[in-house]
């Protein structure tokens, strides 16, 4: 297998090939995840379900469980990684992935695809553990660094998905795309044996003995300034931002009477919002330096909403193409100004559990995102866009209320 890793790979210090089988295996299981789920209103239908609030609800349904699920089982695999090491947990991911999107590209109805996202999040749950992945094994003074690198590729993958998976959807169908996503799962695998190892620079992957002491050592965390804010911030942005993945194909099936068509200006639409949010979660990372988190994040939040409220006068593909766009690089970065505030309070010998918290969050955003969404859009699409404007005030009354004068996230210290 190692003539699938460049031989200058096996030659980096350790941490740095960790780093690289981490952000990588992100960066593939975020694309792979975007081949096919933004098309998921349209496999369902070809599953057998006719009636389009139903399609609304069981895609919502299924995009949502498995994070949900995840959400709650996370702190569980996180404390194994502790006792038995981080690389084997991302061994088992990656294989736990490959196995179900394989079977999910054979399920004959929508309850085995739901029963194999329940089963994903049981066993799967990538997402809780590549921040602690980098994190955990970067020195010091890289360790910000290395976040910034993960969240810049994965974003960036995520962007690449849908349009990939839009094509693919027309030439292979969408069925076919799932196995698509699991070959790359199995890579991910491959990049885990050969390149990822535990603690390269630490003397011990122990984490203090408060934090082996569940759950007194995740509640100890809270005491972390502003890390209860940061939490619930990074759980409604995710909120919003997955919502619209189930939202955007069925706005554009409702307008678009050719399937084939739809799934390909649906793939349009998310892979160039995705771009959007990676250059500005590159752009807003780089300008916090420069600028108070309170005022950049107000600005994020109160553009967010001004362009949802946009939305619910958008009457076409292009409209929405536009203001979705728009919407992505203006209002974008959020997650990545929490990550980063986060990474600056939390103590170096904490970060695996501190991140693995803050990614429980982010988790049961991805979950309740589509799931509130499935929900709003079978009534009207529309009324998603409503709502995650009215998150977006109540997050900006948060941030005003909560963040300001506080100095550790107004200057990142």
């Amino acid at each position: 297998m190692t003539r699938f890793i460049p031989l200058q790979w096996l030659l980096l210090e350790q941490w740095r090939r960790n780093h690289l089988a981490a952000t990588f295996s992100a960066a593939l299981i975020g694309a792979g995840f975007m081949l096919v789920m933004p098309f998921l209103p349209i496999y369902v239908a070809q599953l057998g379900v006719e009636s389009k609030a139903e399609v609304a609800i069981w895609s919502g349904l299924i995009l949502g469980i498995s994070p949900l699920i995840t959400s709650f089982v996370g702190p569980l695999w996180g404390k194994l990684a502790d006792r038995y090491g981080l690389r084997i947990m991302a061994i088992r991911v990656s294989l736990v992935l490959f196995v179900i999107w394989f079977l999910m590209g054979l399920a004959r109805n929508v309850q085995e695809l739901l029963f194999l996202r329940i089963l994903s999040g049981f066993f799967g749950g990538f997402g809780s553990v590549s921040v602690a992945l980098v994190a955990h094994s970067a020195p010091k003074d890289r360790i910000t660094r290395a976040i910034g690198g993960l969240q810049a590729t994965q974003t960036f993958s995520m962007a690449l998905g849908p349009f990939l998976g839009g094509l693919l959807a027309a030439w292979i169908g969408i069925r076919n795309t799932f196995f698509v996503t699991a070959a790359m799962c199995f890579l991910t695998l491959v990049l885990f044996l050969l390149l990822y190892r535990d603690n390269p620079n630490r003397d011990s992957s122990r984490a203090a003995p408060e934090d082996e002491t569940a759950p007194g050592g995740l509640f100890s965390l809270w005491r972390l300034p502003n890390l209860k804010v940061l939490a619930f911030l990074l759980l409604v942005a995710t909120v919003i931002e997955r919502s619209f993945a189930p939202a955007i194909p069925l706005f554009v099936t409702s307008v678009t009477a050719n399937q084939v068509r739809a799934a390909s200006l649906s793939g349009l639409i998310l892979s160039l919002s995705a771009f959007g949010e990676s250059l500005a979660a590159w752009y807003f990372g780089r300008k916090m330096a420069r600028s108070p988190a309170r005022r950049l994040l107000l600005q994020r939040l109160g553009l967010g909403l001004a362009f949802c409220l946009a939305l619910t006068l958008a009457t076409s593909a292009t409209h929405l193409l536009v203001l979705r766009v728009s919407q992505a690089f203006l209002a974008g970065g959020i997650v990545t100004i929490a990550y980063s505030l986060a990474s600056r309070v939390i103590p170096n010998e904490r970060r695996a559990s501190g991140f693995g918290l803050l990614s429980s969050f982010t988790m049961m955003g991805n979950a309740f995102g589509p799931i509130l969404s499935g929900l709003l859009a079978s009534i009207s699409v529309y009324w998603v866009f409503w709502g995650d404007g009215i998150l977006y005030g109540l997050l900006a009354l948060m941030v005003y209320r909560r963040v300001g004068g506080r100095k550790a996230v107004e200057s990142g210290e």
